[in-house]
């Protein structure tokens, strides 16, 4: 039997839009899916804890493993993200770091040049030579 629903201009224009920006997104289905997780959990969270026990143990142990299952694979999906983009981030502030030391030591050249210093940065530190040989 299929079900008739009815929906309005905007929320069919919206329903539309959605589905265009998915596909538009070569990882539209990750996303979606976080999505419907989240809703699932607070549709799930809104149900009376002490109904959803009695079923739990009415022989039902195996949603519980599940949960637990999925539990896990989102620590690991998530543990994953997050130190991916904490590196990212840390990269980024090394470089900002770093650009800043060769401003400040491009500044030093500029303001005098009678220094005779060439400098170059290596990972973020400022290395100098000196243009006249030392002997």
């Amino acid at each position: 039997m299929k079900k008739i629903v009815r929906l309005t201009e905007t929320e069919l224009s919206k329903l539309i839009k959605k589905m265009i920006n998915e596909q538009e997104s070569s990882r539209y289905m990750f996303f979606s899916n976080l999505e419907q997780m989240k809703r699932q959990c607070e549709i799930l969270l809104d149900m009376d804890e002490e109904e959803v026990s009695s079923i739990l143990e009415n022989g039902h142990d195996w949603a519980q493993d599940h949960i637990a299952e999925a539990k896990n694979n989102m620590d690991q999906v998530f543990d994953f993200l997050m130190n991916e983009t904490e590196r990212d981030n840390s990269e980024m502030e090394m470089s900002e770091d770093s650009n800043t030391q060769e401003d400040e030591a491009l500044a030093i050249s500029m303001t005098n040049p009678n220094l005779g210093l060439a400098m170059s940065t290596n990972e973020g530190k400022i290395r100098t030579k000196s243009r006249f040989n030392r002997k």
